[in-house]
């Protein structure tokens, strides 16, 4: 699966390889930025990861198994609470908390486009 165009739902469909989550602190944006740079700097170099199909539309953010059969994350846009992306690392991530967790944990989820322009 590669750049797939967006579909008549607006849904956008993006390979990538899944680095991992970690837990963010619920401080004040400045900071959580920081704290999420940090991180991707030093994931850079994980050779851990799996390769992944995202789909995003405006209900939220899907994450499936590389032939999109099986769902492994799925986040309601409302869940979202930022995303940043690192180009010159081809890194891309959000921030958003879990279904079933309280809100006050946060978990970033770190992925590798295939592409850096993607």
């Amino acid at each position: 699966m590669g750049e797939a165009p967006a579909r008549e739902d607006g849904t956008v469909t993006r390979s990538a390889e899944y680095v991992g989550s970690f837990l963010v602190d619920d401080c004040c944006l400045d900071d959580q930025m920081k704290q999420l740079h940090t991180q991707l700097k030093h994931l850079k170099a994980c050779e851990r990861s799996r390769p992944v199909t995202l789909k995003f539309s405006l209900k939220g953010v899907k994450m499936y198994d590389e032939d999109e059969m099986t769902l492994l994350m799925a986040h309601a846009l409302r869940r979202v609470s930022l995303s940043t992306a690192r180009p010159i690392d081809a890194q891309f991530a959000f921030v958003s908390h879990n279904p079933g967790s309280t809100d006050a944990q946060l978990y970033c989820h770190v992925f590798k486009a295939r592409h850096a322009r993607a």
